[in-house]
């Protein structure tokens, strides 16, 4: 019995060294987000509302429903494309080889998570006649960011190849 459970480990401890950066990505990703999305009011709302009170678009903030898509794409660019490329700046930094499909895991996994606690919670509901724009938007988001950032750090390198 120990034998066996010992040459398991020998066999999986390699590999889970090959993925730790890729699932540590997918964690940066996930808390940055979840950071981002908790609170009350969440932040990227108090964001949005500063930066639009600054330039002087109350209109924007008094017709809510006629904006709300340049809100979604605000909300995108607050949230889900920083969590992505924090996720794929430590990625990247940590993996040099195959970045056009590494980077794509971190991205997905802290996604992954952050859609199971939104169903768990109730925040999400699959019901939802807008889900594209619930589930979509944001995830392509965080995969722009996630390779943004995992070529970021590999510039040179990637600049070398061509």
């Amino acid at each position: 019995m120990n034998t066996d459970l010992s040459r398991l480990l020998s066999r999986l401890l390699p590999r889970l060294r090959e993925y730790a950066p890729i699932i540590f990505g997918g964690l940066i990703s996930f808390l940055m987000a979840f950071f981002l999305l908790s609170g009350a009011p969440p932040i990227w709302i108090y964001i949005i509302y500063k930066l639009l009170q600054t330039v002087g678009a109350y209109g924007l903030l008094a017709f809510y429903k006629e904006v709300e898509p340049a809100l979604i794409l605000l909300l995108v660019a607050i949230v889900y494309l920083p969590s992505g490329f924090l996720g794929g700046l430590y990625t990247g930094y940590k993996i040099k080889e195959n970045l056009r499909i590494v980077l794509l895991y971190p991205s997905l996994i802290g996604f992954a998570i952050l859609l199971i606690l939104q169903l768990y919670f109730g925040v999400l509901d699959l019901s939802s006649p807008n889900l594209a724009r619930d589930i979509l938007v944001p995830l392509v988001g965080s995969i722009v960011g996630s390779y943004l950032g995992g070529y970021a750090m590999n510039w040179k390198t990637e600049e070398e190849e061509i």
